[in-house]
């Protein structure tokens, strides 16, 4: 549950300094740039801790997954950017990928 939580929150980071790189206009807004920098030296930290002890391509698909899921409405909800049945069928397939990744079950060596 601990990994899972540090996900989130590296998630978050990740969102957050997307979502400021455009405001930062190409780095010439220094405030916003500075989030940047900030918030994914943040989520980038976090996710080398997370993958040090779990499966890197499993924690890989979640953070971009989740990263994708929660830029896009960000998107969506503060820089108004279109919403379409594709782009709707396409969040709901990698959420649907993502549940999927985490449901357990019984492991095999390939």
């Amino acid at each position: 549950m601990k990994t899972y939580l540090l996900l989130g929150i590296s998630i978050l980071f990740e969102a957050a300094g997307a979502t400021a790189m455009k405001y930062s206009e190409g780095f010439t807004n220094i405030t916003a740039s500075l989030v940047v920098i900030f918030c994914y030296a943040l989520a980038v930290s976090f996710y080398i801790f997370i993958t040090k002890n779990h499966e890197i391509g499993l924690i890989n698909a979640l953070w971009s997954g989740g990263g994708t899921l929660l830029v896009t409405l960000l998107g969506v909800g503060l820089l108004g950017e279109s919403v379409t049945m594709s782009k709707l069928l396409g969040l709901m397939l990698i959420l649907a990928g993502m549940v999927g990744l985490t449901v357990p079950g019984k492991e095999r060596s390939v």
